[in-house]
């Protein structure tokens, strides 16, 4: 028997929040990864991220075959849109993941002598606020949770803020002529778990918009 719209639908929606944990787990490991600087956590973070773009181009062409058969409208057009919006944001944070991953392996290369103890503390303080955050997003896709959505631009300014500190701290290290190969590690690492959590407010923002219709979401990201 065919499939209907709807089940055809929940499944599509099935494969978005399969994708979501494979990358919840992808950047809980390279936050882990980070931590212990333990590059062989940091490799299966690598390793596994074509898992993740081969779930993204699957989800995509399925929204396609489905709005081209079925031509939704209303509602149920815009979940469809919307999804296939969501999963570039998911795979972005994939591939974040992927880098800060990268940043692991090149730090455990310094010598211990050239590691800043108190920005990795600040780091690390950081990551334990995008960890959430990308739950809570993802989180919210599942429920269609618009109050769970609506939260996530209030943590993301606390990640900001995190931010600025570690970029204080780096220039007092900078002035000290400290390891510059160090500097450079901890800046990229700040702007990936920085752009994990703009990420997830993007994926709030897609809850938002296809459960009410409200473009005014997107106001503040054109």
């Amino acid at each position: 028997m065919r499939k209907t719209f709807h089940q055809r639908l929940d499944e599509i929606t099935e494969d978005v929040i399969k994708m979501g944990s494979k990358v919840q787990k992808a950047v809980h490991s390279s936050i882990e990864a980070f931590i212990e600087l333990n590059t062989d956590l940091a490799q299966k973070v690598i390793d596994g991220d074509e898992k993740i773009d081969e779930s993204d181009i699957s989800i995509e062409e399925k929204c396609i075959v489905l709005q081209a058969e079925h031509q939704p409208v209303a509602r149920d057009l815009r979940y469809l849109h919307s999804v296939s919006i969501i999963i570039k944001y998911i795979e972005r944070i994939g591939d974040l993941a992927v880098n800060l991953s990268k940043i692991v392996k090149r730090l455990a290369k310094e010598q211990e002598k050239n590691v800043d103890k108190k920005i990795i503390e600040i780091l690390v303080e950081m990551g334990n606020l995008v960890k959430p955050m990308l739950d809570r997003a993802l989180k919210s896709f599942e429920n269609k949770d618009i109050k769970l959505a609506a939260r996530l631009e209030k943590s993301d300014d606390a990640v900001n803020k995190i931010q600025k500190r570690i970029f204080r701290e780096l220039f007092t290290l900078y002035k000290r002529k400290a390891n510059i190969k160090f500097i450079t590690s901890i800046a990229l690492a700040s702007r990936y778990l920085e752009r994990i959590g703009d990420q997830s407010v993007n994926i709030g923002e897609r809850v938002i918009y296809f459960s009410s219709g409200d473009y005014r979401v997107f106001r503040n990201s054109i």
